[in-house]
């Protein structure tokens, strides 16, 4: 099998079959809709409307996926879709960079092997998920594995003497592009560098010319950000039509504010975390088979490529722990992203060690090869797919319905069900409502403080925010006495809100992350017949007094949590909750609006099971026996048809929705420097917790706080 597979094999077949059967996984297990995973909302709208994703604002991806949706008629679905086509583009370029690897390590390339070794990264857990929805992972992997085919192609063709000039130049224009897909791709460019290493040196000065002519054509497409955002579009992050705009843009400058020291434990359980996704991504003990496969890289004249791999493989995980600094043992949402290329390096070890095995064993080593990644393929595949398959994800659709069903004649819908890059889902409600609400005006409640986005309300709506002096005495007043800007900037948003409700004497109606302390109230009193709050939040209202009279002191007497018009949503028949699912299953993702909406709706006990799931503490953690020991008890009663208490259902809750803002504001409050919202964090975290002498302290200290000024 080894010789017919060597000898009458070309590389492309395999690598096509593989690319058809990833892709058909992929496009039977895509969301069907928006679903909010990762950076789903915005990047589907920067594509069906060309406007600028978020930093650094993914061009290539705009540019690709927007004559990919004039082939559906929902955005959301088409951009998932693309997504699982650029999946399979990664599963065809990594098996023919698989078999020029095994040509670089022993003369040989066994492109079935190589195949089995690329659909078993193609169905990794990280990838699959991130090729059953919209993000641009995918697509910037099929350039991490056509950058790798080709500059591996032109090492071989280099060290053997042979021309290797376009190769080279080739592997410059996808390089180019690859750096453009994502910043990450600039972490593995010594990587690539040693690999391509040979080829370079016998490059000549016309070829060096042609080879950077051909990078500097890849990174052009980046001068898609200015000249689009100079025409003004919908999804417009950091302006990037001015130099300043464009180089915080591309330097992801906004996402750099990494101020807290970490300390041993926590980094500690950040690289344990790390070692767990790594361990989870593939079927299990594969890791352990992948790292043993690399060692046949370890004999003479192959360390340069080694060293290359262990690059690929290390450089982005540290990067990860670089711009990930924050003061939790683990990292959460879209970071486990930046480890897509252990799971990549993980595959190739598994191609490489099954072809020692084929050359070990001659004739019984190539079925014995084929059979043992099929085995580890088969079991990857069992494991993965509960998690990867998004094709029941309606939530987001049933949400947009309830919301239009929900609001009041004329009002103007203010949404930011999720904050960062997925804040973007109201623009998504905006394409949806056209039709159904014209009535209504939607508008992001996370964006109202942008300048760029006043431009667009006044624009399109008529909707004119108040004068530039009056907001910086907001924006002074919040920053006086909130902790930090994300604070902040929530308490300008809602004030600029209620100014626009006002002057345009239309109903404000919120569809908002919800305060945690009204959800665990309500839970228990209100909404259990299927209706759902999500028009809470807390909310603090000095603008109106403010104005009026210009007296800083005067916004003290104003510190209150208010409640706005709540949607209520209509309850729908048979079958488990929407929001119960939603709940159950966000296991990537921002969690806390829909165990939120469970609770609120009466699923509180499955929605707080899931809360500890998803915000699951590291072993190095003190509580983590708390946290398991809760979790544990919540599912025994759930087994035995009981109802668990509202004390434990209350733990579970805070443990994995309101834990990272208590540890923020425990932090903060060590220091010296916590404000009115840590202090209400911590009386929270003490009265879910039945600390009664923390939380009268807490309250206390509150009560000193915003008193009235004498």
């Amino acid at each position: 099998m080894d010789e017919i597979e060597t000898r009458r094999t070309r590389p492309w077949l395999p690598a096509l079959l593989a690319a058809v059967i990833s892709l058909a996984a992929f496009w039977l297990t895509a969301a069907p809709g928006t679903v909010l995973l990762e950076s789903n909302s915005d990047l589907t709208l920067a594509a069906a409307d060309l406007g600028c994703a978020h930093s650094p604002g993914y061009p290539l991806h705009s540019l690709t996926a927007h004559p990919f949706i004039a082939l559906f008629s929902d955005p959301a679905r088409a951009t998932n879709l693309f997504s699982g086509f650029f999946g399979a583009l990664t599963v065809f370029f990594l098996t023919l960079a698989l078999a020029e690897l095994g040509r670089c390590a022993d003369g040989r390339e066994r492109p079935w092997l190589a195949a089995l070794g690329a659909l078993a990264f193609g169905l990794s857990a990280t990838l699959w998920t991130q090729a059953s929805l919209t993000d641009v992972y995918t697509q910037h992997t099929a350039f991490l594995a056509a950058a790798l085919y080709v500059s591996l192609r032109a090492r071989r063709l280099a060290l053997a003497s042979e021309p290797s000039g376009v190769e080279t130049v080739t592997a410059g224009l996808v390089i180019g592009l690859l750096l453009v897909s994502h910043n990450a791709g600039y972490a593995y460019l010594p990587a690539l560098a040693l690999v391509l290493w040979p080829a370079l040196k016998r490059l000549k000065a016309p070829g060096w010319g042609l080879t950077f002519a051909a990078l500097v054509l890849g990174l052009s497409a980046y001068l898609y950000l200015p000249i689009r955002a100079s025409t003004g579009p919908l999804v417009n992050w950091s302006s990037p039509d001015s130099f300043y705009g464009f180089t915080r843009s591309l330097s992801q400058a906004v996402y750099a504010d990494t101020p807290l020291a970490r300390d041993w434990a926590v980094l500690g359980g950040q690289i344990a975390w790390m070692g767990r996704t790594w361990w989870a991504d593939l079927a299990p003990g594969a890791a352990i088979l992948g790292v043993a496969g690399l060692t046949v890289l370890i004999g003479k004249g192959r360390r340069q490529l080694l060293a290359g791999v262990l690059l690929l493989w290390l450089l982005p995980a540290a990067l990860l722990l670089a711009i990930s600094n924050f003061p939790v043992p683990q990292l959460v949402g879209s970071g486990e992203t930046f480890l897509l290329t252990g799971a990549f390096v993980l595959a190739a070890g598994l191609y490489l060690g099954a072809s020692r095995l084929a050359r070990k064993w001659k004739r019984a080593g190539g079925p014995v090869a084929v059979g043992a990644l099929t085995l580890i393929l088969a079991a990857t595949i069992l494991l993965n797919l509960p998690r990867a398959d998004l094709s029941e994800r309606t939530g987001m659709e049933e949400l947009g319905a309830d919301l239009f069903a929900s609001c009041p004649p004329r009002a103007i819908l203010a949404v930011a069900i999720v904050q960062g890059d997925s804040c973007y889902f109201d623009g998504l409600v905006r394409r949806y409502a056209r039709d159904r609400r014209p009535d209504l005006e939607i508008s992001s409640a996370y964006q109202v403080g942008d300048p760029w986005y006043q431009r667009e309300l006044a624009d399109r709506a008529g909707l004119l925010p108040p004068g530039e002096d009056e907001q910086m005495r907001l924006w002074r007043y919040a920053g006086e006495r909130a902790p930090d800007v994300r604070t902040a900037r929530s308490f300008v948003d809602t004030s600029l809100l209620e100014h626009y409700s006002r002057t345009a004497r239309r109903p404000l109606a919120l569809a908002v992350d919800v305060d945690y302390l009204y959800a665990f109230s309500l839970a228990g009193r209100e909404g259990r017949d299927g209706f759902v709050p999500l028009g809470l939040v807390e909310v603090w209202r000095p603008f109106e007094a403010y104005t009026a009279s210009g007296d800083t002191d005067l916004g003290r007497l104003t510190l209150t949590r208010t409640r706005w018009d709540t949607l209520r949503f209509r309850p729908r028949p048979a079958g488990p909750h929407k929001y119960e699912r939603a709940a159950t299953d966000f296991l990537l993702g921002r969690l806390d609006v829909f165990a939120e909406a469970a609770s609120a709706a009466g699923y509180a006990p499955r929605a707080a099971a899931a809360a500890v799931r998803a915000g699951w503490f590291s072993p190095l953690d003190p509580r983590r026996w708390d946290v398991a020991k809760d979790a544990a008890a919540v599912w025994t009663a759930l087994a035995r048809g009981e109802t668990p208490s509202d004390v434990l259902v209350g733990r579970c809750l805070f443990y994995g929705l309101y834990g990272r803002a208590a540890l923020y504001a425990r932090r903060r409050l060590e220091e010296g420097t916590a404000g009115v919202p840590d202090l209400y964090a911590l009386y929270t975290e003490s009265l879910i917790l039945g600390d009664e002498e923390g939380a009268a302290r807490f309250s206390g200290i509150l009560g000193a706080m915003t008193a009235p000024a004498p």
